[in-house]
């Protein structure tokens, strides 16, 4: 039998499932706050912080009707530089972040915006997951820090016009495959779109994956049981656009300075063991001879 105290927090997700949602409320560039929707994808105003159950509903995309590129401004930032999200449940930038049994995950997407998101063309640049020194979740940092974070987007993406598309995910109805119709079945998902105009010296264009289509309902990610013990998760979704380009960088970025931390970023790149730009072969470092000596140690080049 399950005990009283599992029954309780069951019985709080539930309750919690049809009430506590969330959205992005706004961004903040070099210190300063953009109003409320600037540069995202119009919102469903009715609907607003209602999350998508269903991982092949296209509302997975960007959680919008209005998906036409010219209804929305681009806000410009530089690849290497700090860049910040502030998410919210309500319409004041004083409502809380989101319900604390809500726990889950934090992902950041990217595509070329003349894409307009269709086809395999969305690439990850930011997760975050569960650490298991703390033992929590990458959200419940959003939930000290007012609901703001901050990331980097790597300098090695191409310059250009991209939408961006951060996504809360809650899993505290996760320990239930997506039953339509339902709102206390499966994960919570929370997408938002911004468009984006990258200054970048960057090459890098990653490989892409289709939105809906990177999750199934029954991904380890997807379907878990929060309120059970665990000392790990697998975080849904593709791989970082590293994994494929060959530059490892594991970005767990946090929430602004001021508000509990600097974003962790760990960088280690590599050579690239082929051009990636095929008219410009990558040439070694030269090797500088020196003179004779009587015993010799064999340095080698990468």
């Amino acid at each position: 039998m399950l005990k009283l105290s599992t029954l309780l927090l069951l019985f709080l997700a539930a309750a919690h499932s049809v009430s506590a949602h969330v959205y992005l409320f706004r961004l903040n560039v070099n210190g300063t706050d953009s109003g409320r929707g600037e540069y995202i994808r119009k919102y469903r105003e009715s609907t607003i912080n209602t999350p998508v159950k269903d991982v092949n509903n296209i509302d997975l995309r960007c959680r919008t009707d209005k998906m036409n590129a010219k209804d929305t401004k681009n806000i410009t930032i530089i690849a290497g530089e700090k860049f910040g999200l502030e998410f919210h449940e309500g319409d004041e930038d004083t409502s809380r972040f989101i319900e604390e049994e809500h726990r889950g995950p934090v992902l950041i997407y990217m595509a070329p915006l003349e894409s307009n998101g269709e086809g395999d063309v969305w690439f990850k640049v930011f997760e975050g997951g569960y650490d298991p020194k703390t033992k929590k979740f990458y959200n419940e940092k959003l939930m000290k820090s007012g609901g703001k974070m901050e990331f980097t987007i790597p300098k090695e993406i191409k310059g250009g016009n991209y939408i961006m598309r951060p996504e809360i995910v809650a899993l505290h109805t996760a320990n239930k495959k997506f039953k339509p119709g339902s709102m206390s079945y499966g994960a919570e998902f929370y997408p938002n779109c911004v468009q984006v105009k990258l200054i970048s010296e960057g090459t890098l264009e990653p490989k892409g994956y289709p939105i809906p289509g990177i999750y199934k309902a029954d991904d380890p990610g997807v379907f878990f049981n929060l309120w059970s013990k665990y000392d790990s998760y697998v975080i849904p979704g593709p791989p970082m656009y590293n994994a494929d380009a060959g530059t490892p960088v594991n970005q767990q970025g946090g929430p602004p300075a001021d508000e509990g931390g600097e974003p962790s970023v760990e960088e280690k790149p590599t050579v690239p063991t082929t051009p990636t730009n095929p008219d410009k072969p990558i040439v070694k470092p030269a090797v500088v001879k020196k003179p004779c000596q009587r015993k010799k140690k064999r340095r080698s080049y990468q």
